[in-house]
Protein backbone atom coordinates (compact mmCIF):
# COMPACT_ATOMS: atom_id res chain seq x y z
CA UNK A 1 0.00 0.00 0.00
CA UNK A 2 1.53 3.35 -1.02
CA UNK A 3 1.71 6.33 1.32
CA UNK A 4 -1.26 8.18 -0.20
CA UNK A 5 -3.52 5.14 0.03
CA UNK A 6 -2.31 4.50 3.59
CA UNK A 7 -3.26 8.00 4.76
CA UNK A 8 -6.55 7.88 2.87
CA UNK A 9 -7.43 4.57 4.50
CA UNK A 10 -6.43 5.88 7.95
CA UNK A 11 -8.52 9.03 7.52
CA UNK A 12 -11.51 7.09 6.23
CA UNK A 13 -11.38 4.78 9.24
CA UNK A 14 -11.11 7.72 11.64
CA UNK A 15 -14.05 9.50 10.02
CA UNK A 16 -16.14 6.34 10.03
CA UNK A 17 -15.47 5.75 13.73
CA UNK A 18 -16.11 9.41 14.51
CA UNK A 19 -19.43 9.86 12.75
CA UNK A 20 -20.99 6.99 14.68
CA UNK A 21 -20.41 9.01 17.85
CA UNK A 22 -23.61 11.05 18.47
CA UNK A 23 -23.28 14.53 17.01
CA UNK A 24 -25.31 17.21 18.73
CA UNK A 25 -26.95 19.54 16.24
CA UNK A 26 -26.70 22.49 18.61
CA UNK A 27 -23.17 21.75 19.74
CA UNK A 28 -21.84 25.15 18.73
CA UNK A 29 -24.02 26.68 21.45
CA UNK A 30 -23.12 24.09 24.06
CA UNK A 31 -21.21 24.97 27.18
CA UNK A 32 -18.92 21.98 26.73
CA UNK A 33 -18.75 21.39 22.98
CA UNK A 34 -17.32 17.90 23.58
CA UNK A 35 -18.61 14.35 23.30
CA UNK A 36 -16.31 12.27 25.47
CA UNK A 37 -15.67 11.64 29.13
CA UNK A 38 -12.56 12.75 31.01
CA UNK A 39 -11.16 15.29 33.41
CA UNK A 40 -10.63 18.24 31.09
CA UNK A 41 -11.24 21.83 32.20
CA UNK A 42 -14.35 23.46 30.75
CA UNK A 43 -13.69 25.07 27.35
CA UNK A 44 -13.79 28.86 27.26
CA UNK A 45 -14.91 29.00 23.61
CA UNK A 46 -17.19 26.78 21.54
CA UNK A 47 -15.05 24.10 19.91
CA UNK A 48 -17.10 22.51 17.15
CA UNK A 49 -15.89 22.14 13.56
CA UNK A 50 -18.61 22.49 10.94
CA UNK A 51 -18.28 20.78 7.58
CA UNK A 52 -19.62 22.19 4.30
CA UNK A 53 -22.49 19.70 4.55
CA UNK A 54 -23.62 21.41 7.75
CA UNK A 55 -22.57 18.49 9.95
CA UNK A 56 -20.98 19.68 13.20
CA UNK A 57 -18.19 17.54 14.59
CA UNK A 58 -17.26 17.42 18.25
CA UNK A 59 -13.89 16.34 19.58
CA UNK A 60 -13.75 12.69 20.55
CA UNK A 61 -11.74 13.60 23.66
CA UNK A 62 -12.45 16.47 26.06
CA UNK A 63 -10.86 19.74 24.99
CA UNK A 64 -9.89 23.11 26.37
CA UNK A 65 -10.13 25.58 23.47
CA UNK A 66 -9.10 29.21 23.49
CA UNK A 67 -8.10 30.44 20.04
CA UNK A 68 -9.36 33.26 17.84
CA UNK A 69 -7.74 32.63 14.46
CA UNK A 70 -9.45 29.32 13.59
CA UNK A 71 -12.98 27.96 13.93
CA UNK A 72 -12.28 25.08 16.27
CA UNK A 73 -9.67 22.33 16.53
CA UNK A 74 -10.92 18.85 17.37
CA UNK A 75 -9.49 15.38 17.81
CA UNK A 76 -11.07 13.11 15.20
CA UNK A 77 -9.41 9.82 16.17
CA UNK A 78 -11.49 7.63 18.51
CA UNK A 79 -10.83 8.30 22.21
CA UNK A 80 -9.56 4.76 22.86
CA UNK A 81 -7.05 5.09 20.04
CA UNK A 82 -5.82 8.43 21.44
CA UNK A 83 -5.36 6.92 24.90
CA UNK A 84 -3.25 4.10 23.47
CA UNK A 85 -1.27 6.59 21.35
CA UNK A 86 -0.63 8.62 24.51
CA UNK A 87 1.07 5.58 26.02
CA UNK A 88 -1.66 4.37 28.35
CA UNK A 89 -1.86 0.62 28.91
CA UNK A 90 -5.05 -1.42 28.71
CA UNK A 91 -4.96 -1.76 32.50
CA UNK A 92 -4.63 2.00 32.97
CA UNK A 93 -7.47 2.68 30.55
CA UNK A 94 -9.65 0.10 32.30
CA UNK A 95 -8.77 1.78 35.59
CA UNK A 96 -10.17 5.11 34.39
CA UNK A 97 -7.14 6.87 32.90
CA UNK A 98 -8.16 9.88 30.83
CA UNK A 99 -6.78 12.20 28.17
CA UNK A 100 -7.63 15.73 27.20
CA UNK A 101 -6.56 18.14 24.49
CA UNK A 102 -5.96 21.88 24.75
CA UNK A 103 -5.54 24.63 22.16
CA UNK A 104 -4.29 28.12 22.97
CA UNK A 105 -2.46 30.93 21.18
CA UNK A 106 0.35 33.31 21.96
CA UNK A 107 2.58 30.93 23.91
CA UNK A 108 4.88 29.86 21.08
CA UNK A 109 8.55 30.55 21.88
CA UNK A 110 10.79 32.56 19.51
CA UNK A 111 12.77 29.54 18.26
CA UNK A 112 9.68 27.51 17.42
CA UNK A 113 8.07 30.56 15.83
CA UNK A 114 11.13 31.14 13.66
CA UNK A 115 11.19 27.46 12.67
CA UNK A 116 7.56 27.72 11.55
CA UNK A 117 8.16 30.88 9.52
CA UNK A 118 11.29 29.44 7.91
CA UNK A 119 9.58 26.18 7.03
CA UNK A 120 6.56 28.02 5.64
CA UNK A 121 8.78 30.25 3.49
CA UNK A 122 10.73 27.26 2.15
CA UNK A 123 7.42 25.74 1.08
CA UNK A 124 6.18 28.99 -0.48
CA UNK A 125 3.49 29.40 2.19
CA UNK A 126 2.10 32.17 4.36
CA UNK A 127 1.13 31.85 8.02
CA UNK A 128 -2.58 31.86 8.84
CA UNK A 129 -2.58 30.67 12.45
CA UNK A 130 0.00 29.56 14.99
CA UNK A 131 -1.57 27.42 17.69
CA UNK A 132 -0.16 25.91 20.85
CA UNK A 133 -1.59 22.43 21.29
CA UNK A 134 -1.18 20.01 24.17
CA UNK A 135 -2.24 16.45 24.85
CA UNK A 136 -2.37 15.48 28.52
CA UNK A 137 -2.96 12.09 30.11
CA UNK A 138 -4.01 11.48 33.69
CA UNK A 139 -3.67 8.14 35.47
CA UNK A 140 -3.51 7.26 39.14
CA UNK A 141 -3.91 10.90 40.11
CA UNK A 142 -0.82 11.90 38.11
CA UNK A 143 -1.06 14.22 35.10
CA UNK A 144 1.56 14.08 32.34
CA UNK A 145 1.98 16.11 29.16
CA UNK A 146 2.46 13.99 26.03
CA UNK A 147 4.70 15.88 23.57
CA UNK A 148 4.76 13.04 21.03
CA UNK A 149 2.33 10.16 20.65
CA UNK A 150 3.19 6.57 19.77
CA UNK A 151 0.95 6.72 16.70
CA UNK A 152 -0.49 9.59 14.64
CA UNK A 153 -3.64 11.27 15.95
CA UNK A 154 -6.09 12.79 13.47
CA UNK A 155 -7.02 16.44 14.09
CA UNK A 156 -9.48 18.62 12.20
CA UNK A 157 -9.21 22.43 12.08
CA UNK A 158 -12.07 24.77 11.18
CA UNK A 159 -10.97 27.23 8.47
CA UNK A 160 -11.87 30.92 8.95
CA UNK A 161 -14.60 32.12 6.59
CA UNK A 162 -12.33 34.43 4.58
CA UNK A 163 -9.94 31.57 3.72
CA UNK A 164 -12.46 28.93 2.69
CA UNK A 165 -11.90 29.61 -1.02
CA UNK A 166 -8.27 28.56 -0.53
CA UNK A 167 -8.06 24.78 -0.69
CA UNK A 168 -4.31 24.17 -0.59
CA UNK A 169 -3.47 24.23 3.10
CA UNK A 170 -0.59 22.63 4.94
CA UNK A 171 0.06 22.28 8.65
CA UNK A 172 3.50 22.66 10.22
CA UNK A 173 3.82 20.73 13.48
CA UNK A 174 6.70 21.14 15.95
CA UNK A 175 7.37 19.39 19.25
CA UNK A 176 10.72 18.79 20.98
CA UNK A 177 12.58 20.06 17.93
CA UNK A 178 10.82 17.65 15.54
CA UNK A 179 9.29 19.45 12.55
CA UNK A 180 6.60 17.86 10.38
CA UNK A 181 4.93 19.35 7.30
CA UNK A 182 1.50 17.79 7.03
CA UNK A 183 -0.84 17.83 4.02
CA UNK A 184 -4.56 18.44 4.28
CA UNK A 185 -6.19 15.00 4.16
CA UNK A 186 -9.71 16.16 3.30
CA UNK A 187 -11.28 18.05 0.40
CA UNK A 188 -13.75 20.13 2.42
CA UNK A 189 -12.95 23.86 2.08
CA UNK A 190 -14.27 24.51 5.59
CA UNK A 191 -11.85 22.09 7.26
CA UNK A 192 -8.22 20.99 7.32
CA UNK A 193 -7.57 17.46 8.57
CA UNK A 194 -4.11 16.16 9.45
CA UNK A 195 -2.56 13.19 11.21
CA UNK A 196 0.27 14.09 13.59
CA UNK A 197 2.30 12.61 16.42
CA UNK A 198 3.61 16.02 17.50
CA UNK A 199 1.87 18.02 20.22
CA UNK A 200 3.47 21.41 20.70
CA UNK A 201 3.08 24.00 17.95
CA UNK A 202 0.54 23.59 15.17
CA UNK A 203 0.73 26.20 12.42
CA UNK A 204 -1.84 26.47 9.63
CA UNK A 205 -0.25 27.82 6.44
CA UNK A 206 -1.59 28.55 2.97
Amino acid sequence: MNKTKKWTTYLAAAVLLTVIIPITAGASNSASGNSASGNAPAPTKPNVVQMSTGIKLNSTVPTYFYADTVKGVIVLSPEGMVKKAAGLSDAQIKGGASVYFSVTEGKTGPQAKQAVLTTAALNGRNLLAMLDIQLTQTTGGRTTVVPRTLAPVVLTIGVPDQFQAWNNFQVISIANGVVEVLPDLDADPRTVTVATSNFGVLALVY
